[in-house]
């Protein structure tokens, strides 16, 4: 039986979902959870819930070496789960930092316009690079994920991967 993890829309977060894919892997192929992982209580989390791997990516986007600009280093800090702006994209969604492009886009998904619509609004993918690296949301979108909540300090990544292995090694 398929797993549907995404159905118009609705999402299904990583805690909710990941004892269901690692059910439905049945040891066969190794499940990496991803989603919310941001500190050794995630990651702890998520290990307990069957996965054998981890991928955390906000959480390294709110390091000293990332190359997001760092107005948006900043307003990362800022804001949290619930401040974040979810719009279609073809075969995805998009979360981001409020701003002048997540804004119109947010309102042309509420219009009912089609992911590709949205898309082509949004300039492809080019509004990664303008929104995070120059740092304009006027041009381009901030994209985090959920755990931006439990993110509030910007730290060398030595740091961060010690937070998130702390979850591991007991």
């Amino acid at each position: 039986m398929p797993l549907v993890l995404m159905k118009a829309a609705k999402v299904i977060g990583t805690f909710a979902i990941l004892p269901l894919i690692v059910d439905a892997a049945d040891g066969k192929v190794p499940v990496v959870a991803a989603g919310g992982l941001v500190d050794k209580r995630t990651v702890r989390a998520a290990f307990d819930l069957g996965a054998e791997g981890v991928y955390a990516g906000t959480a390294f986007l709110a390091t000293e070496e990332s190359p997001l600009a760092e107005n948006i280093k900043q307003d990362m800090l800022k804001y949290d789960a619930d401040d974040l702006l979810m719009f279609r994209a073809p075969n995805s969604f998009y979360r981001s930092l409020p701003g002048e492009l997540p804004e119109k886009l947010l309102e042309m998904d509420k219009q009912g316009k089609s992911a590709a619509e949205i898309w082509a609004a949004a300039g492809d993918y080019n509004c990664l690079l303008y929104g995070m690296h120059d740092g304009d949301l006027s041009l381009g979108i901030a994209s985090f994920g959920l755990g931006i909540s439990s993110i509030h300090s910007i730290d060398p990544v030595s740091v961060v991967v010690d937070r998130l292995n702390s979850g591991v090694i007991a």
